[in-house]
Parts: structure tokens; sequence; C-alpha cells
């Protein structure tokens, strides 16, 4: 092999490996794919601090059994009555009726643990982020020993629940309605730089 040849290989497989240690470009199509990649598998919901399934008396909890009844309508939860023994003014026990309520088999494809594992509660979901346009990104900067964008962009709700539009939801849950009534919205993630490439930073801790 000629020594010309030599050094072609050699240039060659030194861009390779320079390739390689390239870092993850930082640009808008990049961010966009990102961030949709995210949200495709992380659903607009809505928190409420209860954990499924949950009794309530049958005579009393009248405020949270109104909260709960149009997701009873939806065909999302459902409340059957069952019979618990409490203690009675005459010292003995005494049966007292509870409504318990959980998901249905269609509820537990929106009807899900809240994310926030230290708060607990439930999320109820009912649409997903598109993506629309990327606004603006700050150049990647070292933070905590990671390096990160915060990245500014508008997206819009896309996959909406039918049962999340009716009227009965909006008044039990209007953190729903607000987000449906924007016609445009805007947030601003922050992105970290991995050697798989940028992720969500909810990805990565």
């Amino acid at each position: 092999m000629s020594p010309r040849s030599n050094l072609f290989i050699c240039a060659a497989a030194l861009s390779l490996l320079t390739a390689c240690d390239d870092p993850p470009r930082a640009d808008d199509s990049i961010f966009q794919k990102t961030l949709q990649g995210y949200y495709d598998s992380h659903p607009v919901c809505a928190a409420i601090p209860l954990t499924f399934p949950v009794d309530l008396r049958s005579d009393g909890d009248a405020a949270r059994k109104r909260q709960l009844e149009p997701l009873v309508a939806a065909g999302l939860i459902a409340g059957t009555t069952i019979q618990k023994n409490e203690p009675a003014a005459s010292g003995q026990e005494q049966a007292t009726d509870y409504l318990r309520y959980a998901p249905t088999a269609a509820g537990e494809k929106v009807v899900r643990k809240g994310a926030d594992s230290f708060l607990g509660g439930t999320d109820i979901c009912f649409a997903r982020r598109k993506v629309v346009k990327i606004e603006s990104f700050t150049e990647p900067a070292d933070a905590a020993g990671e390096k990160v964008s915060r990245v500014t962009y508008a997206y819009e709700l896309k996959d909406v629940e039918p049962w999340a539009t009716g009227p009965d939801i909006a008044g039990a849950f209007p953190q729903i309605a607000t987000l449906l009534a924007k016609p445009g919205n805007q947030a601003t993630d922050v992105l970290v730089q991995t050697d798989n490439g940028w992720k969500h930073e909810c990805d990565v801790r």
C-alpha cells in the first residue's frame, strides 16, 4: 500500500473519530423533534388530589362527589356501593355505606397515577401537545455539570378527548376549560445535551 493510501485512510479514520465526538447540534428542527417526541408520550393532564380507588361516604363528601360525577357520566370512572364497619355511639360497630370510585376499562387509558410521585394524586389526561414552532432558544451552556438550553416554543392541543369539552367537565375541572379555551399557547422547557442527542430534562432526571 502506498504512503499516499495510508495517509488517506488515516485521515478518514480521524474524521470519523472527530464526528463521533461532535456534540449534538442545537437548532430549531432538532429541538422541535426532541420536544415533540417527549410530548407524544406525555399527554396534557389535569391533576386532582385523589388516589383511586377512593371511598366516599354515601351520606357525605358531597363536594367531592360533585367533582367526580362528570367523570362517571363520561364513563371514565364508576361508583359501586360498599359497606364498612365503623364505631358507633353505642360502642358497637355498625355498617356504613360508602361509594367506591375506580377507573373503568375505558378510563384506565386517561386516568392515571399522578406524574409527581411525591405529591401523589391522579392525573386526568385529555389531550396532547403539538409543537408548532420554536420561538427561541438559549445557547447551550453548562448547568450543574450538564450542557442545557432553554427552549421557548409555540404549541397547540391535539387529540382532545370528546368528553373534555363538555360543560360539566369545565365546571368540575376549570384548568381543562382554561387550556382548551386558548387558541395558542407558549411554553419554555429545558433540554439537556446527552451522548444520545438532546433530551427533555424530565427524561434524564
